[in-house]
């Protein structure tokens, strides 16, 4: 028998597969066949792949999700109809929970602690839970970190649910002089809205939502970095009060939910903790893999999955060679890479990649060919041997946290001399690396820049033909496809 887990309806929509031994077989988000950013329902090539004997789990509560929105809004009214006959279901964080736990690096259980903040679940905003999968704190609509930083992300005329990591990049652009005024713009509308719940008040919790946007506007039209700044700030001191309490449950955390995404505050929250492990997928997406992997664990009586690495999705069976790869960024600076199972989540470590010779100011070109914004920083892809050598700070393999650069090249730091780190293992089984050792064999340099294999608003390549597709149009050479 297989473990399934699902999850649908909202955004993010993706599917993964367990097998008996408590390895991954497939993870992929259904954007990547809908080729539309954030699909919020499961695409029907990945729903083809359930088997009759599978085991599904679906990552959340669809009737309490369904309460909720009949709260926002005051009224009954159907949001998501039940489109699989799945067998079970876990709560939303708890998925989220299940898919940091069952995936971290450490045996011990008795001293870790699990955090997941996101925008929403069911009624659900944080939540954590000791090793016992007791649950210590929660925090519940309507205060969110998340829905806060979505709605400052829409204030700015970004996409909420996708776009918020631009906010966290124009942050480092100005100062938090506007923390005290966020916080209580916010404050003010969580007091409203609970007001508006209790006494079922004509104006709905969206119609707040409008104000608290307009509100924001206003600090925009003032300095949009310095709100940024602010915004990225107020979020960072309420994450580091829920990483505080989790703190009193154990030393080792693991962390998920669509705020984990926020690197800097990870970075913040890691010294608080003896060890800390994020999610590959955090979102939604990546929930899939958590309502599969509890499923699984209490049929077995085990406390962690065979976690091999993110790279789970469509195989593209290329025949890319790290040396002809790497002579072309030696002397043409930048290309892309297809090649091998795609990454599940939002990074691309290697096998979709869009890969740049950080010696020479190749950050505005790639901006252009991604069509990003001039400001938006890009990451460094390093052996693990020489990390110290040019970095200090925390980093992992899958660029969850910001580190200082302590070199010269500035493709790949941000205006503030920070970088996102993939650290780039000798066992990592991307091709990735044998193109790094090919590189620093013609360079004397160890890293490259790495992004995503796509174009702003876009999901990430998938397969050949995508890759096909996006050299033609972006006239950028792409290996393997």
């Amino acid at each position: 028998m297989r473990y399934c887990g699902i999850s649908d309806y909202f955004h993010d929509a993706a599917i993964a597969f367990i097998d008996e031994e408590g390895n991954i077989e497939f993870a992929a988000e259904s954007e990547r066949y809908s080729k539309r950013k954030n699909e919020p329902s499961l695409h029907k090539y990945l729903s083809d792949m359930i088997r009759p004997t599978d085991h599904i789990t679906f990552y959340e509560d669809i009737d309490l999700r369904d309460q909720r929105a009949a709260d926002m809004l005051l009224g009954p009214k159907k949001r998501y109809e039940k489109r699989y006959i799945y067998t079970d279901f876990h709560l939303h964080h708890e998925s989220h929970i299940f898919s940091s736990f069952y995936t971290r690096p450490w045996e011990s259980v008795e001293d870790t602690v699990m955090l997941s903040i996101d925008g929403y679940g069911e009624y659900q905003s944080a939540v954590i839970y000791d090793h016992n999968f007791t649950m210590k704190k929660e925090t519940l609509f309507p205060f969110s970190i998340g829905a806060m930083y979505a709605s400052a992300t829409l204030a700015l005329g970004l996409k909420p649910l996708e776009e918020e990591y631009i906010v966290m990049g124009m942050a480092a652009y100005g100062n938090p002089s506007y923390v005290n005024e966020v916080g209580t713009i916010i404050s003010e509308y969580v007091e409203k809205a609970e007001r508006t719940i209790k006494s079922l008040m004509p104006n709905s919790i969206e119609d707040l939502r409008a104000v608290i946007i307009n509100q924001f506007q206003e600090l925009i039209s003032k300095n949009k970095y310095d709100f940024a700044a602010s915004m990225q700030k107020w979020t960072e001191n309420e994450i580091i009060k829920l990483a505080k309490e989790a703190r009193k449950y154990g030393s080792k955390l693991c962390y998920s939910g669509g705020v984990a995404q926020n690197i800097v505050a990870n970075s913040l929250i890691r010294d608080l903790f003896d060890d800390m492990w994020i999610a590959v997928n955090p979102a939604d997406g990546g929930s899939a893999i958590g309502a599969a992997a509890r499923t699984w664990a209490l049929n077995n009586n085990k406390t962690r999955i065979n976690w091999k690495g993110p790279y789970l999705g469509y195989n593209e069976r290329s025949n890319v060679n790290p040396k002809v790869v790497a002579k072309y960024l030696h002397d043409r600076h930048y290309c892309g890479v297809i090649n091998g199972p795609a990454e599940f989540g939002p990074r691309a470590l290697g096998n979709r990649s869009l890969l740049g010779n950080p010696i020479y100011d190749v950050k505005d070109t790639v901006n252009k060919v991604k069509r990003r914004q001039p400001f938006r920083p890009f990451a460094p892809a390093i052996m693990e041997e020489f990390v110290d050598e040019y970095f200090e700070g925390h980093m992992n393999e899958y660029m969850q946290f910001t580190s200082m650069a302590k070199h010269d090249y500035k493709s790949v730091t941000h205006v503030d001399g920070s970088a996102r780190v993939q650290i780039v293992r000798k066992d990592c089984s991307s091709v990735l690396r044998p193109i790094l050792e090919e590189f620093y064999e013609l360079s004397g340099v160890p890293m490259l820049l790495n992004t995503s294999l796509n174009v702003r608003g876009k999901p990430i390549c998938n397969d050949k033909y995508d890759a096909k597709l996006f050299e033609v149009s972006n006239n950028v050479r792409v290996f393997g496809s």
